[in-house]
């Protein structure tokens, strides 16, 4: 195995620009299949029920905060692998970042099995702690209890592209996730409407097409690291070495992991702020207005893909100016990125709410979010971009710090007061602020007191 690409060498931005192209479009696509799962869902029909839409919305919007913590877990073991198997390389070892990589998927297969079968004993405990119930219960556990399994294959599409992404590669583990999401879309309305000869199966037919997706990811990613790109090895693996592998993988995965958690977790204690104090119709809007920050956020995630393996094989070398120069670029793409985003949302907020559903009463709760919220998507830009950074140096204590501070400090705190006092604006008010001062501190702390080499890998 050799690095694709040496990033020690050449302009820190060239190096950022050439790899955020395609990560951009890989990141988008997976995005894109969660906002076309909520768009289908919410025009849903049905005689017999009336409002099957605006249920399915809130069902969804129960049901994301739990996949996406076993999501976040999985991409916390990516970071893992992505630090080790970068810093390995950057240290020029390439048979320890073969031994890493190998290791990671196993690692990742073991953790997410463990993951995936507690949550889904907790799930109607979950569900119900958060305020579900009746018919938005079961259509909650209808996707769960499909997308929970998959998820345990995603872990191998993650960690190959990771180890794929710390050798400096952009196109192939982006044309893996684009691949599995373009299935995702394409099975969508044959599975939730049953077009053709399909049968209707309508949230549990959205959950079906992501795990068939992920299905068709995981086995292109272990395809080309095992056998095309003969970047991981598993010839002379013994328990010891393995052991060795997960003690250096899981410094950093494990930390990232619980970092990764906290959003999601958040998120849930947010829905269950505004399902216990407001109605199912502001879950439904705040559904429809944090996916549409997916929109946003997507070239934002696809930054904190590329400087996690800049940074770490510039800091597994010991360039740490380099490292710096890479965390000032990528902050100032945050910024010009958000206030394009942010006028657009404005400009486009009716039209953009409508897409997602037909109610009136959810497209008007919802709009506001985007005169408020999207403006300060920069600043929780820095705090995973920064997180992403640290985590790649074998300093993942940084990102939990900032996250949360973010999302379970300030956020919960701000949410709930927004609520009592002002109904879903409030809470949208409440995700700005709290986006702005963690921001702040995450950039400010970053630069001018956390340092800038790797722990060796």
């Amino acid at each position: 195995m050799e690095a694709k690409v040496d990033l020690t060498q050449g302009k820190v931005s060239g190096h950022v620009m050439r790899m955020l192209g395609p990560f951009s479009l890989g990141v988008i696509a997976l995005v894109t299949t969660g906002i076309v799962d909520t768009i289908y869902l919410g025009r849903l029909t049905d005689e017999a029920r009336p409002n099957l839409g605006v249920l399915a919305l809130a069902a969804i919007g129960f049901a994301f905060p739990l996949t996406f913590a076993a999501k976040s877990a999985c991409i916390g073991l990516g970071a893992g692998t992505m630090s080790a198997v970068s810093r390995a390389i950057g240290q020029g070892n390439m048979e320890r970042a073969r031994r890493h990589g190998a290791a990671a998927i196993l690692l990742g297969l073991l953790v997410m099995s463990l993951l995936v079968s507690a949550l889904i004993l907790m799930m109607p405990g979950l569900l119900g702690l958060m305020g579900a119930e009746g018919e938005i219960m079961s259509m909650a556990q209808q996707y769960l209890i499909i997308s929970f399994p998959g998820l345990v294959i995603v872990s191998v599409a993650m960690m190959s592209s990771n180890v794929l992404r710390a050798g400096g590669e952009a196109a192939v583990p982006s044309a893996i996730m684009i691949t599995g999401a373009l299935i995702n879309i394409v099975l969508d309305p044959f599975l939730i409407f049953g077009w053709g000869p399909f049968p209707r199966l309508e949230i549990a037919g959205a959950a079906l097409a992501t795990a068939i997706g992920d299905m068709v990811a995981a086995s292109l990613g272990f395809y080309v690291v095992f056998v095309h790109r003969k970047a991981v090895s598993f010839k002379e693996m013994t328990l010891g070495s393995i052991k060795r592998a997960w003690k250096v993988i899981g410094s950093v995965a494990l930390p990232a992991a619980g970092t990764n958690i906290i959003v999601p977790a958040s998120a849930a204690v947010l829905v269950t702020i505004i399902a216990r104090n407001l109605s199912t119709i502001d879950v439904a809007a705040f559904t429809v207005a944090t996916r549409s920050e997916l929109v946003s956020v997507g070239l934002l995630y696809a930054l904190s893909a590329c400087i996690g393996a800049i940074t770490g094989q510039n800091g597994g070398a010991g360039l740490t100016g380099r490292v710096r120069e890479a965390f000032k670029f990528c902050y100032s793409i945050c910024i010009i990125w958000s206030t394009f985003m942010a006028l657009l949302l404005a400009l486009f907020a009716p039209q953009i709410a409508s897409i997602f559903t037909n109610d009136a009463q959810v497209i008007a709760k919802s709009i506001p979010y985007f005169y408020i919220v999207p403006i300060t998507i920069f600043a929780y830009g820095f705090v995973f971009v920064s997180a992403a950074g640290f985590n790649a140096l074998g300093r993942p204590f940084y990102g939990f710090a900032y996250t949360v501070v973010r999302s379970l400090i300030l956020m919960v705190g701000f949410v709930y007061v927004g609520v009592t006092l002002d109904g879903l604006r409030g809470a949208y008010i409440g995700i700005a602020a709290a986006n702005l001062i963690s921001g702040a501190l995450a950039a400010g702390w970053s630069l001018t007191r956390a340092p800038m080499h790797a722990k060796k890998s």
